[in-house]
């Protein structure tokens, strides 16, 4: 019988935004065909979903904003520590290397969104 937690999971979300069409398409392309340890390395680092989202209204020449969320299993509440530098998962060559990538050449990183509501907490 698999042993279930009364700790919530974690969800994070953040933005960025890619600055052209093309690098548009070359972000979509790599993610289509993302190394294999990078989920491999993200779900041993307690990453249960991520998804990213294309915001609507951009004009055709970009910026392109796009939002991220991450979905942690119980008690990984830091992502830094998690996926962040001296990180297990930035151990991995690859992970690194990843990272690393979409960093420099796609968004340059992603800013964590402030929440402004959650039924959870503002529904009672």
């Amino acid at each position: 019988r698999p042993e279930t937690s009364i700790l919530p999971t974690m969800k994070f979300c953040f933005s960025t935004s890619i600055a052209t069409p093309a690098l548009l398409e070359e972000y979509l392309r790599l993610h289509d065909t993302i190394y294999p340890e990078v989920p491999v390395g993200l779900r041993a680092a307690g990453v249960i979903a991520l998804e990213i989202y294309k915001v609507p209204g951009a004009p055709p020449e970009g910026p392109f904003p796009l939002i991220m969320t991450v979905t942690t299993r119980p008690g990984v509440n830091d992502l830094d520590t998690a996926l962040g530098p001296g990180s297990p998962y930035r151990s991995d060559p690859r992970c690194r290397d990843w990272e690393d990538l979409m960093d420099a050449t796609f968004h340059g990183g992603w800013k964590r969104c402030e929440e402004v509501h959650s039924s959870e907490r503002n529904w009672g």
